[in-house]
């Protein structure tokens, strides 16, 4: 270094650019949205009761009554013997992201950086660089858990009653806005809401590319009409994924009915399971971020969390071992955290309606594919 010149001062993007820093931004991951904003399951404390041990649960479940059982005649016979059914909460998925860093990397940042915070439950001090870097990562993990959530959705969708199908059906929003055909466009996917006995309020909506643009469409000319941007009675909340093209295909989207699908999000690191053990430290924490078009946030999101100290220099496997072209590196002392999350969905079982119901296979999911001519 020059004499007389001071050493440069390491500051972090989020003090250069504020919010339109890079590491803070969240992809839209409408689908994961649309779920953390349902009412969080009552399976969901018995399968996590807070104790960090978890169970194995069953949904019991009766078929509603069909057409034709009922007699015309007072004789006092039985027609129907209510019987229970019941299935296994689905195995959860899982994902893990571990993030290494050195004390000697951390200590070339400004004080501030170098501060200690509390996080997690139970609260558990880190520096606040590590904190940064943990934000900095989470779109990289919540992209991961959302694309686990489409796919399982992908093989779930019910029967749409109009169709007497689980395949897509497609949707035309007509280029000609002189007219309305009330077979085409939104009108026809509301009508399916009915004719498959879904309410229209609380029903959302889940997807990308033309239904995406149609929603945008909606708002500008809400705005237009009265200069305030007020959703229209009964139509379904519109939630934008980029992801929902490759799980699902292009220009597919979903029409979900309120609650029919349900997250479950796992905590362990629990009661006896958290808190400092060895020299490592067990807790679950919840990302305080939102998406980068304001679409939602994924505060409820909760994950757990293993801190560890690396008390000696020494090689460590960044990513997957290739020999070649991903070797181990020697990394100094400094922490390694670890993000878990087990975590499933809820389907309404596809027979929770029995065979001579109108809505047999039904279960308040509905898949489309948008057109525009």
């Amino acid at each position: 270094m020059a004499k007389g010149l001071a050493q440069a001062l390491v500051i972090s993007s989020r003090e250069a650019f504020r919010g339109a820093t890079p590491m803070d931004k969240i992809t839209p991951y409408g689908y994961m949205q649309m779920l953390l904003e349902n009412k969080p399951p009552t399976v969901k404390s018995y399968v996590d009761d807070g104790s960090g041990y978890l169970r194995d649960v069953k949904v019991r479940y009766m078929q509603r009554g069909t057409p034709g059982k009922s007699v015309t005649t007072d004789d006092c016979s039985i027609q129907v013997r209510t019987a229970y059914l019941d299935y296994d909460v689905p195995a959860t998925q899982f994902r893990a992201l571990g993030i290494a860093f050195e004390d000697d990397q951390i200590a070339k940042f400004e004080k501030d950086a170098l501060g200690i915070m509390n996080v997690g439950g139970p609260a558990t001090p880190i520096m606040r660089e590590v904190w940064d870097a943990i934000i900095s990562q989470a779109n990289g993990l919540f992209a991961d858990i959302n694309n686990d959530l489409l796919a399982i959705q992908a093989a779930a969708f019910g029967t749409n009653v109009r169709a007497g199908s689980n395949a897509a059906q497609t949707i035309n929003f007509v280029l000609n806005g002189t007219t309305n055909p009330l077979t085409q466009g939104m009108t026809q996917v509301m009508a399916d809401a009915q004719i498959n006995e879904s309410k229209l309020q609380g029903a959302k909506i889940v997807g990308s590319g033309l239904v995406h643009n149609y929603s945008l469409q909606q708002v500008a000319k809400s705005y237009d009409q009265s200069g305030v941007n007020t959703r229209l009675l009964g139509f379904p909340e519109f939630f934008y994924d980029p992801y929902a093209a490759t799980a699902w295909g292009a220009n597919q989207f979903a029409l979900f009915e309120k609650d029919a699908v349900q997250l479950v999000n796992i905590a362990r690191f629990r009661g006896s399971k958290s808190g400092l053990k060895g020299g490592d430290y067990f807790f679950t924490l919840k990302l305080p971020v939102e998406d980068s078009i304001g679409q939602g946030t994924y505060r409820d999101f909760e994950f757990d969390v293993q801190l560890t100290y690396r008390t000696c220099p020494g090689e460590v496997q960044i990513g997957a071992f290739d020999e070649t072209t991903n070797p181990p590196i020697q990394l100094g002392r400094g922490w390694n955290i670890i993000l878990m999350s087990s975590y499933t969905q809820l389907n309404i079982p596809a027979n929770s309606y029995a065979t001579g119901d109108r809505l047999f296979g039904n279960n308040g999911t509905y898949r489309y594919t948008a057109t525009n001519s």
